[in-house]
């Protein structure tokens, strides 16, 4: 058992020296939120991409509205005229500077590819909207997730150690025994053997602890050790899980209703299959003429040849028809191409919808079954504790072995480790349920963090 001692001793030193940093920065669930929305590139990168979308709106307006352009062009001409006469052909040399500067303003009259290109800037940049709001909830589970796991973790850890510590105790006890001429070597084996699994169950804790807590630090920014995080106040959560459990919107028909209604990236989905659809039109408008008024003020000298010399100073308003004939087939390819778009974007929030929904379903059950499930193991930590008692006391009759008390006290571990499990689990899924949702909001991150 020195083994298991080294082990043990090693682990609380760890713990130990992680509590004496608690003192010096506590983090709780709403701080490491707050973090997050500062550090996780993730969610910067969700902002700049929310930034970017919101451009198509202005750039869809861009081609309703006036633009002004300026020209101007300034030449050193070298031209040989000839010239057919009675008298015979006659060649001149021209060596002279053309010069020319113009103002136009333009304004579209009818542009249907223009119009479609504006709604579809304006859908464009509504999905932009609502996919920053989708990451905005997204990040709350996130966050949530990688608290609790760093949480889970370390009550892992104590568990784990505290098991490690139960079997010393056993051990020695065994010892006593054996002196006394009632014990045997079978049950020392039997405790090393269950030692050794419960050494590599410690392992296997203090790595996830590390994971989660690499996890964590990525969102936040910080490298805050475990024990500084707010611990979970069970006691609390067990006062209040049936009151956040019921809900105004309680049955699993409404919660779907909400999410068809709510649901972020659903309507963002939704968006993009509207601007899809004009894009359609504005591929299909490559058919159609389009009508501009312009008004134009240019100055020239010596334009060409035929007016070397002169200087026009020329204002002129008037309107511009354009009307396409043939382009090559462009317009017929990008009208096919553009179809094809918007039924893949419907089959898309078609396959969005149906997966959002059955992830709402799982959510909403597992949030019920986390609630029975904490329910169950808290009974079963304490039948496990009385029969681990009763075990101990029926060794001293003769009814039990070591191997009875070994087992209890594996099985009340385990209950513990589980009743963890399911407390996070819980919060986890009730959480996950209204982003799910779209009904996620400060209030519910709010309720979350009193938990902790």
């Amino acid at each position: 058992m020195i083994r298991v001692a080294s082990r043990r001793y090693r682990t609380w030193l760890l713990l130990a020296c992680l509590c004496c940093s608690f003192n010096a920065f506590a983090l709780d669930f709403r701080e490491a939120y707050e973090l997050a929305k500062q550090h996780d590139p993730g969610w910067l990168a969700a902002q700049s991409e929310s930034a970017a979308g919101q451009q198509e709106r202005a750039l869809g307006r861009s081609a309703l509205l006036p633009s002004l352009n300026y020209r101007y062009s300034r030449a050193k001409n070298w031209s040989e005229v000839r010239q057919e006469t009675p008298l015979g052909s006659t060649t001149s040399d021209m060596d002279y500077t053309s010069y020319s500067s113009s103002f136009t303003l333009t304004q579209p009259l009818l542009d249907a590819a223009a119009f479609a290109q504006y709604q579809a800037g304006k859908a464009q940049a509504q999905a932009a909207e609502l996919t920053l709001e989708r990451a905005r909830q997204a990040l709350a589970v996130q966050v949530l997730q990688a608290y609790t796991g760093v949480l889970y973790a370390h009550d892992d850890i104590e568990l784990t150690t505290a098991h490690l510590r139960a079997l010393q105790e056993e051990h020695e006890r065994s010892q006593r025994f054996i002196e006394y001429g009632e014990g045997t070597r079978t049950d020392q084996l039997e405790i090393a053997a269950q030692a050794r699994l419960v050494e590599a169950q410690l392992i296997e804790a203090e790595d996830r602890l590390s994971d989660a807590h690499n996890a964590l630090r990525t969102l936040t920014g910080t490298g805050v050790p475990s024990s500084a995080l707010a611990p979970l106040q069970a006691d609390q959560l067990a006062r209040n899980v049936q009151t956040t459990q019921e809900s105004p919107v309680s049955s699993l028909e409404q919660w779907q209703e909400h999410t068809l209604a709510h649901n972020p990236e659903l309507a963002a989905q939704r968006s993009l299959l509207e601007a899809a659809r004009h894009q359609l039109n504005q591929q299909r408008a490559g058919h159609l003429p389009n009508i501009r008024l312009y008004a134009r003020s240019q100055i020239s000298d010596s334009n060409s040849e035929n007016v070397i010399g002169q200087r026009y100073d020329t204002d002129s308003i008037g309107v511009e028809v354009n009307l396409p004939l043939y382009s090559g087939g462009r317009v017929v390819a990008a009208s096919r191409q553009a179809d094809s778009t918007y039924a893949q974007t419907r089959h898309e929030l078609d396959a969005a919808t149906i997966e959002m929904l059955n992830d709402v379903e799982r959510q909403y059950r597992l949030t019920r079954s986390s609630q029975q499930r904490i329910e169950a193991y808290q009974q079963t930590v304490v039948a496990a504790t009385e029969r681990l008692e009763a075990t101990r006391r029926s060794i001293l009759g003769g009814e039990r072995t070591n191997l009875d008390v070994l087992n209890a006290e594996r099985e009340r571990f385990e209950a513990l480790r589980d009743l963890s499990r399911a407390r996070y689990d819980y919060l986890l899924a009730w959480l996950t349920l209204r982003w799910q949702a779209g009904v996620l909001n400060d209030e519910d991150i709010s309720q979350v963090a009193g938990y902790f």
